[in-house]
C-alpha cells in the first residue's frame, strides 16, 4: 500500500517537489479509504479534518436546491484532489456534500500535517497557489457557460472537451457517469439532456448506443457554436 500511494502521490502536483522525508511525513496522516457508489464520504456543514486524492471511480461535489435536488458542482476524476482548500477557511468546515457516483478508491490525507508541511516550504505553497489558481479558473468558465450559453451549447462543450488529445473528424466517448449527473452538472433537467442528445443525432452529428456516444463531425459541432476550429 505504502508503495501505491508513494508513487501516486509524487504524480500529483501537490506533492511532486516533496523529499522522501517529508513524504514520510504526509504518509503518516493518509489512510486508503473504498466507497461504494451512491456512498457519501462527507455532507455540507461537516467538520472538515481532511481532503483527498481520488485512486479510482468517480466523486460527485454538490449542493442541495431549496427544493432538495442535488446539484452537481464538480464530478472529480482519478488523480484529483478535492476539498484541500477548505485548509485555508476560517471555519473548518466543507462547503459542499461529496459521494462516490462509482465505486471508487481515494487517499485521506489529514490536513493539519499537510499544513505544517506548507509552513516550512515556500516552493510547496505557490505550488498549491498555482494549482487553485487553476481550479479557480475553471469555476469561472463553468459560471461563463451556464450563464451565457444554452443547453445545447452546454451539452455540446462537453462533447468536445471530451475529445482525445490528437483531434480528429470523429471518436467515441464511453460515459461511466451516469446521464442524471452529467445532466445536473450541465444545469439542465435529464430528459432535456436526452432531448439535445437526440436533436445532436437527427443532425448527423453524434450517435448514441447506451453509454458510448460516437462524436460523427466534431468540426460540425464546432461549428454549431460558431466557433470555427
Amino acid at each position: 500500500m505504502q508503495h501505491d500511494i508513494t508513487e501516486q502521490l509524487r504524480k500529483h502536483y501537490l506533492f511532486s517537489i516533496l523529499d522522501d522525508d517529508q513524504i514520510s511525513r504526509v504518509l503518516q496522516g493518509v489512510q486508503r479509504l473504498h466507497l461504494p457508489e451512491d456512498q457519501h464520504l462527507f455532507h455540507f456543514g461537516d467538520q472538515a479534518r481532511y481532503f483527498y486524492l481520488l485512486h479510482t471511480g468517480q466523486i460527485q461535489l454538490y449542493r442541495l436546491s431549496p427544493g432538495g435536488e442535488e446539484k452537481v458542482i464538480e464530478i472529480i476524476q482519478p488523480g484529483q484532489t478535492f476539498a484541500e482548500a477548505v485548509m485555508f477557511f476560517k471555519i473548518n468546515i466543507y462547503p459542499v456534500s461529496a459521494k462516490a457516483v462509482l465505486n471508487s478508491e481515494l487517499w485521506r490525507i489529514d490536513m493539519q500535517s499537510f499544513l505544517k508541511l506548507l509552513q516550512a516550504s515556500n516552493e510547496l505553497c505557490l505550488n498549491m497557489l498555482g494549482g487553485m489558481s487553476r481550479r479557480l479558473h475553471g469555476a469561472i468558465q463553468d459560471i461563463d457557460q451556464l450563464t451565457l450559453q444554452n443547453g445545447t451549447m452546454r451539452v455540446i462543450q462537453l462533447l468536445l472537451q471530451s475529445a482525445p488529445d490528437s483531434k480528429t473528424g470523429s471518436y467515441s466517448l464511453e460515459w461511466e457517469t451516469p446521464k442524471q449527473v452529467l445532466a445536473s452538472r450541465l444545469s439542465v433537467r435529464p430528459e432535456t439532456f436526452s432531448r439535445i442528445l437526440q436533436q445532436l443525432s437527427r443532425k448527423g452529428l453524434i450517435s448514441v448506443q447506451g453509454k458510448t456516444v460516437e462524436v460523427l463531425d466534431q468540426t460540425a459541432l464546432q461549428r454549431e457554436l460558431g466557433v470555427e476550429l
